[in-house]
């Protein structure tokens, strides 16, 4: 019997399994914006070491990440401004506590916040961006000290 090329493609055809599948795409994903490592918040001022009335203005900068009114909802690469006054401020992940004395949520959108009225002495701010459910996003946070006079 003489192999037709019908019956050498239905041969191979069988011999390799039917149908061939596309190859699974292996290209890693790339990572959303909370995720990269150049998320950043920045406070702008006070700077360090500056010395500073009672009523202190803390203006905010950011890069890699989106300033929006705070949702209520996680989404990568997108939150709103947090700063911890003289406190300890949360790990990446961990919910922020509600707005007192010494944790301000700026959940407005906005990139300043004035603290009022500030004893004199030495005060330290820790920003932190936050998504939309007031957890901490992993961002790199910013410190400043700065000295209200007497």
């Amino acid at each position: 019997m003489k192999a037709t090329p019908g019956i050498i493609l239905a041969a191979l055809v069988i011999a390799c399994g039917g149908e061939r599948t596309p190859p699974a795409d292996t290209t890693p994903a790339a990572p959303s914006v909370a995720e990269t490592p150049n998320a950043t918040v920045t406070i702008i001022a006070p700077m360090e070491g500056d010395t500073t009335g009672s009523d202190v203005t803390i203006a905010l900068g950011k890069t890699g990440v989106t300033i929006e009114k705070a949702s209520g909802v996680r989404a990568d690469g997108i939150g709103h401004h947090h700063l911890f006054l003289d406190t300890t401020a949360v790990a990446e992940g961990e919910v922020i506590p509600p707005t007192s004395s010494r944790v301000v949520h700026i959940g407005t959108g906005d990139s300043t916040y004035t603290f009022k009225g500030l004893s004199p002495g030495a005060h330290e701010v820790i920003a932190v961006v936050g998504y939309g459910d007031h957890s901490a996003m992993p961002a790199r946070r910013d410190t400043v000290r700065f000295v209200v006079r007497r």
